[in-house]
Order: C-alpha cells, then sequence, then structure tokens
C-alpha cells in the first residue's frame, strides 16, 4: 500500500530540489561571510570594468576640454573628481551587494532548513514501512 503522505514530502521535496533547491544548496556550501564576500567582490569588478568603459567613452566623448585642463595643469583636480566619485560609486554598490547576499543567504538557509526536514519525515516514513 502507498503511503500518501510520504508521497506528498517527496513530491514536494523533488520540486524544491528542481527549481529552488540547486541555488540554496549551492549557497548551502559556504559560510554566510565567505558567501557575502565573494558576492560582493564579483559585484565591484563588474562597476569597475563598467566605470572604466563609460569613463572612457566620456573622455574620448570630451577630449578636446581634456586636453586644455591639461594644459592649463588643471588635471590634477579632475582625476581627484573621477577617483571621488568612483570611491563613492563603490561604497554605494557594496553595500547594496552586502545587504542582497545576506538577505538572499539567509533565505536560503531557510529553505535550506525546510527541506532537510522534509527529507528526515520521508526517511521516517520509510522506516515505518518496514
Amino acid at each position: 500500500m502507498l503511503n500518501e503522505k510520504k508521497i506528498r514530502w517527496m513530491t514536494r521535496a523533488s520540486i524544491y530540489e528542481k527549481y529552488d533547491g540547486r541555488e540554496d544548496l549551492r549557497h548551502n556550501d559556504y559560510f554566510l561571510s565567505d558567501y557575502v564576500r565573494f558576492g560582493t567582490l564579483r559585484n565591484l569588478v563588474g562597476v569597475t570594468l563598467a566605470y572604466l568603459f563609460i569613463l572612457g567613452i566620456v573622455a574620448l566623448y570630451n577630449l578636446d576640454s581634456i586636453l586644455t585642463m591639461a594644459a592649463n595643469l588643471k588635471l590634477g583636480l579632475l582625476i581627484r573628481e573621477i577617483v571621488l566619485i568612483y570611491v563613492v560609486l563603490l561604497l554605494i554598490y557594496a553595500g547594496i551587494s552586502i545587504i542582497f547576499y545576506a538577505w538572499q543567504y539567509q533565505s536560503g538557509k531557510g529553505r535550506v532548513r525546510k527541506y532537510y526536514r522534509m527529507l528526515k519525515l520521508i526517511e521516517k516514513y520509510e522506516q515505518e514501512e518496514k
């Protein structure tokens, strides 16, 4: 005879494994601090590359005014502004990344706990059948 409760739990576990489980179980291999650091570092590298790309486009567009500033020895002021904008941008994105990756890890951790409870219930029903 089939145990309907066991089948329900197995179906729920299978659905979880198929959709959210892959990502959550992969996150579960890390500690919270390691996961947040790695995600933030990956995000900051992307922000840096995007900033350099946009800076290059803007520099090419305004090349005549940049050369004029260099001739008037005001290039240091421009470089300070560029670095200040970059640092502020990094701080904003780092803060957002830390919050997002910590939230993502914690929510996944809760789902993994529920998944492990499902597996224990399935194991309990299997032991009852024997």
